[in-house]
C-alpha cells in the first residue's frame, strides 16, 4: 500500500525529530567527554528524512496535491533540524 501525504509527512516530522534528539545527545556527549561531536548517526537520520520528502514532494507534484500546513510542519522541522547540523558540523571539532 502506497503511503499517504499524510503519513509521508509525519514520516518526516518523526526521522527529522529523531536526528534532532540525536544531534543534542551527541552535543551532551562531546561536552560530558571532552570530545568531538558524532555527527554520522544524525547524518544519516537527515538523509532517510530527505529520502522521504522527495517521496513526498514527488507524489505531490503527480498528483497536485497542495501544500498543507502538516506539509509545511515538517518540511519546516526538517530544515531547521538540518541547520542545527551544520551550524555544529561547521563549529568543528574544537567547538566545545
Amino acid at each position: 500500500m502506497t503511503p499517504t501525504i499524510e503519513q509521508l509527512a509525519m514520516q518526516v516530522l518523526v526521522s527529522a525529530g529523531t536526528a534532532k534528539e540525536t544531534l543534542y545527545r551527541a552535543i551532551a556527549t562531546a561536552r560530558e567527554q571532552h570530545q568531538s561531536v558524532a555527527l554520522s548517526t544524525c547524518h544519516d537520520q537527515l538523509l532517510a528524512a530527505h529520502k522521504i520528502q522527495t517521496q513526498m514532494m514527488a507524489k505531490m507534484a503527480a498528483e497536485g496535491l497542495p501544500v498543507t500546513i502538516l506539509i509545511n510542519h515538517a518540511m519546516d522541522t526538517l530544515m531547521a533540524v538540518q541547520g542545527n547540523y551544520e551550524l555544529i558540523q561547521a563549529l568543528g571539532p574544537d567547538w566545545h
